[in-house]
């Protein structure tokens, strides 16, 4: 096998699934490992990912492929064919450690002569196996392209940035005399109940909160239930409603802006937590299913579990008693955790 020392141009091949925090982390990820390794570039086959138009760096539409179109396929196998007639060495690296899905992808463009090397951290078949390292997405990813290419991530890199530029985001500043608290109580898989924490808990906390030492209560996000939730919490609260604010985000800038604005983030772990992690908020995130490499680790996050859980989170819904579910998190623990930082 070539020694990748001698590598001039790398292209990287990623790939990423649709939801907003698969975009906010591959971005970033792709931006710093194009500043990290010279001669470098990066692209991204997805599966429909609504948030791609995001990319703030250069045309998004010849970074990001949707796999899921022909035209947008075809037109990223003759983009990675032509790179290699140029000299490129590339890549197919994938967001999720051990996709077999991403394997395949991988396996059938190299046999279409697009792709030189499959790249995983523990697929046996892969290529190139590089240990996994680290306890975050992000971590994993820059530790690999450290294994990679033979050289030192800089410590400051694993620290997730915005890939999101947008002049009304400049103007946002906390309040400084306020202590504001934004909750979050929606889930992209808002469908199944492992990862969703019952309205009726989400009023019991905020009334925990507006006895508090709290200035304001910020619901915020989208969600189809948005307004059965503000109906079901004017309904249940005896203290006055000023205190809560209501805003619904109908657009990724409109999201970021809000969370600009928070003192202090609780939320179930879906894509608000990668945003605040980046943004250096207090959190407080309700944990089921889903993977520990998906969680943004600091002193300044706090995570609750389901303690009758059984076996390890595995992102997936499961009818069976033994796996986590965020619905059976208790309020209680939810308190105590919020001692932490009220």
């Amino acid at each position: 096998m070539e020694h990748l020392n001698s590598i001039d141009k790398a292209l990287l091949l990623y790939t990423m699934t649709s939801g907003l925090g698969d975009y906010i982390v591959m971005g970033d990820l792709m931006h710093k490992v194009e500043t990290l390794v010279p001669g470098s570039s990066c692209l991204m086959a997805h599966r429909g990912n609504p948030h791609v138009d995001l990319w703030p760096y250069d045309n998004p539409s010849e970074r990001f492929f949707d796999v899921y179109k022909p035209c947008q396929l075809s037109r990223l196998i003759r983009k990675l064919r032509r790179a290699r007639k140029e000299g490129f060495t590339v890549f197919g690296l994938q967001m999720a450690p051990g996709s077999i899905q991403g394997f395949f992808f991988h396996l059938f463009l190299k046999r279409l002569k697009a792709l030189d090397f499959i790249v995983d951290f523990n697929l046996i078949n892969a290529d190139i196996i590089t240990s996994p390292r680290g306890d975050y997405i992000l971590d994993l990813h820059l530790n690999q392209i450290s294994d990679l290419f033979k050289m030192t991530v800089p410590e400051h890199y694993f620290g997730l940035k915005l890939p999101v530029q947008s002049d009304e985001l400049s103007d946002v500043k906390r309040p400084i005399d306020k202590f504001v608290v934004g909750i979050h109580p929606w889930s992209r898989r808002g469908d199944l109940s492992s990862f969703v924490w019952p309205f009726e808990k989400w009023v019991d906390i905020i009334n925990f909160l507006a006895t508090r030492n709290v200035d304001k209560i910020t619901i915020f996000g989208k969600d189809s239930k948005f307004d059965m939730f503000k109906k079901m919490l004017i309904n249940s609260v005896s203290w006055p409603l000023d205190i809560v604010n209501y805003e619904c985000s109908n657009s990724v800038i409109d999201l970021i802006k809000t969370l600009q604005s928070l003192d202090l983030l609780i939320s179930v772990n879906t894509s608000v937590i990668h945003i605040g992690y980046a943004l250096g908020l207090d959190m407080l995130v309700l944990s089921g299913p889903s993977l520990c490499m998906w969680m943004p680790k600091g002193e300044n996050i706090r995570y609750v579990f389901d303690e009758d859980a059984k076996f390890p989170g595995g992102d997936k819904f499961s009818l069976h008693s033994g796996f986590p579910r965020v619905e059976r998190i208790r309020c209680d623990q939810v308190i105590e955790a919020l001692s932490k930082f009220i």
